[in-house]
């Protein structure tokens, strides 16, 4: 994913935690990885307009709301924002990639 993209993701993910927070969600919700994933996948729909100005920036953003990515692919880009400059997406998008993981068993 390229850097500026996963910048912008982080930006709008964390603000999107911080409205699931207010909602009353607790920090075992997140540890669950369904609170984070929904949180992702809000991100498509209310940023939409926005992604779908830059192809491979909708392309990116869809590929990790996908239920198709595989928990592998999460994990490539967790390590990625954690590469580049410790991103806080990262911890959520691991989170997510063992839900995900965890609901195919």
């Amino acid at each position: 994913m390229r850097p500026e993209h996963l910048e912008k993701l982080n930006e709008w993910f964390m603000a999107q935690i911080a409205v699931v927070k207010g909602e009353g969600t607790n920090e075992q919700d997140f540890r669950e990885g369904e609170v984070a994933d929904l949180a992702l996948r809000r991100i498509f729909e209310e940023h939409f307009e926005e992604l779908r100005q830059d192809a491979g920036f909708i392309e990116e953003a869809f590929a990790l709301v996908s239920d198709r990515t595989s928990p592998a692919d999460l994990r490539g880009v967790a390590a990625q924002a954690q590469d580049h400059g410790q991103l806080e997406i990262g911890r959520y998008l691991e989170l997510i990639a063992n839900y995900r993981e965890a609901e195919t068993v």
